[in-house]
């Protein structure tokens, strides 16, 4: 009784308005079947709306949605540094990658080393994989499109997949080749489900890693295989080759992020980290956006043939000035990132010793706040409609000056340090594959009878863990452009 005093009355957090009446008492009362169901980030800005900028999660876990506190929590030099609770399950090996390290000044310090490969004057000159990738997918969709609709989220993330993959190691992992095999590549559909079991992972990291050596343990003695453990067993194995390769002379590729960082930067074992963490954040948030961007312009066909025109008309480039230079090429990829949201993960981080005034309140050294940059990317007054897709948002000429308000709350790669590293990369690989396969295919509605073909696209039902998935399936059908 004494403690539940405390924890309504008495606690530092006591006059911060509750997400549920059982918040305060465990995370595991209601963050965690609220996060493990999907909905976490989906209710969290409802309850913002009608309870005010900060609300409690947790005994010790505060959400926050405001701009002005995202920018201090995650500003250059910030005192506020990543929860080790969350970001540990996302180390591979023992060797922590960028987006899993925890100290502010390892972080920077590997920030710079991978600099030279991601920054925007390095990554055009990986033009020439991006195009002949997306060309190979283009050519297993040329076959695919005769037998019915195209499911896109498998098929984009199969592109993202030989694209990282080709970029981190070297070679491509095989995903689309497996797509036209009829397949959809284990380790792919694995690491996908991964950010689904998120909330597991954080909650119960003693039974995950005790569910692990049991997995090992009935292998032994029976030799039946669990797929979830076997397919990443099969992706470390192929990884360890990848590496092996990279460090001989006479089979290195020349193309490889490992090659550069394991020779130069940083430990094997880092670089091969680093590597294998790509396939994970690299692949599920770029392959959602695209597939959302295709869907989308199957159901407004004036701006397709508006984006097309504006192709044809710049020769349809390859390079990334000239791309992003294309006004309706730059709307439909910002539009789609935005409304796609793909990157739903809280980002939290702990409060400095000795606590810090936010809101007007004084949160205690130790506790966790977190919130989604998703979250400014839909905000009613930045965004107007913001569950629609509406490219001509960004072209818009800002007769009242609301796009200075817009271009602040358009934070879809975050902000600060924490800023991805692959926001350049992501953006010449989107512009790529939006044109490129608009240059070969008219893209139309799964269901041309029940879907009118020039309206703003609503965003699909989803559930939202690290990554944002949609419910159901997108599907289009693809015309061959004449």
């Amino acid at each position: 009784m004494s403690r539940l005093i405390y924890t309504y009355l008495l606690s530092p957090l006591a006059s911060i308005p509750n997400a549920g009446i059982l918040a305060p008492v465990s995370r595991l009362l209601w963050e965690f079947p609220t996060e493990f169901r999907g909905n976490l980030t989906l209710k969290l800005p409802k309850l913002h709306k009608r309870l005010g900028p900060l609300v409690r999660i947790g005994p010790n876990q505060v959400s926050f949605y405001s701009l002005d506190i995202y920018k201090t929590v995650h500003a250059p030099n910030s005192p506020f540094v990543k929860d080790p609770r969350v970001y540990n399950q996302f180390v591979q090996d023992g060797h922590p990658a960028l987006f899993s390290i925890t100290d502010p000044k390892e972080h920077a310090q590997r920030r710079r080393h991978m600099g030279i490969l991601f920054n925007r004057s390095k990554v055009p000159a990986l033009m020439e994989m991006m195009v002949g990738t997306i060309d190979r997918l283009s050519k297993y969709l040329a076959t695919a499109s005769q037998k019915g609709p195209i499911d896109l989220m498998p098929t984009c993330r199969a592109l993202e997949s030989d694209i990282v993959s080709t970029f981190a190691f070297g070679n491509a992992i095989g995903a689309i080749d497996s797509l036209d095999a009829g397949k959809e590549l284990d380790v792919i559909k694995e690491n996908d489900a991964k950010s689904s079991k998120m909330p597991v992972y954080t909650n119960f990291p003693m039974l995950v890693g005790l569910w692990h050596s049991l997995a090992d343990w009935i292998y032994q003695i029976s030799g039946w295989e669990i797929s979830s453990i076997t397919s990443t067993q099969r992706f470390d194995r192929w990884a360890d080759e990848q590496l092996a390769a990279t460090m001989d002379s006479e089979k290195a590729p020349s193309l490889s992020f490992l090659k550069v960082m394991a020779i130069n930067r940083m430990s094997e074992k880092s670089a091969l980290s680093e590597a294998k963490e790509m396939l994970g954040p690299g692949t599920d948030t770029t392959s959602a956006t695209l597939a959302h961007i295709l869907y989308a312009l199957s159901l407004n066909q004036s701006f397709q043939a508006e984006l097309v025109s504006g192709l044809e008309s710049a020769g349809w480039p390859t390079d990334m000035t000239t791309l992003e230079s294309i006004p309706t090429l730059r709307a439909c990829v910002k539009e789609g990132i935005r409304w796609t949201g793909a990157a739903a993960a809280m980002l939290p981080r702990i409060v400095p010793k000795g606590g810090y005034v936010i809101a007007g309140r004084h949160l205690p050294g130790g506790m966790m706040i977190s919130s989604s940059p998703i979250w400014y990317l839909r905000d009613e007054v930045a965004f107007p409609d913001p569950e629609k897709y509406k490219p001509a948002r960004w072209l818009d000429k800002d007769p009242d000056g609301s796009t200075g308000l817009r271009d602040d709350y358009y934070i879809p790669f975050s902000k600060g340090a924490s800023t991805c590293i692959g926001n350049h990369f992501a953006y010449l690989e989107l512009f790529l594959a939006v044109s490129q396969l608009l240059k070969k295919y008219c893209i139309r509605p799964g269901d041309q009878l029940d879907v009118a073909v020039n309206h703003e696209a609503i965003l699909p039902p989803r559930r939202e863990w690290v990554a944002a998935v949609p419910v159901g399936r997108l599907m289009v059908k693809l015309e061959g452009r004449q």
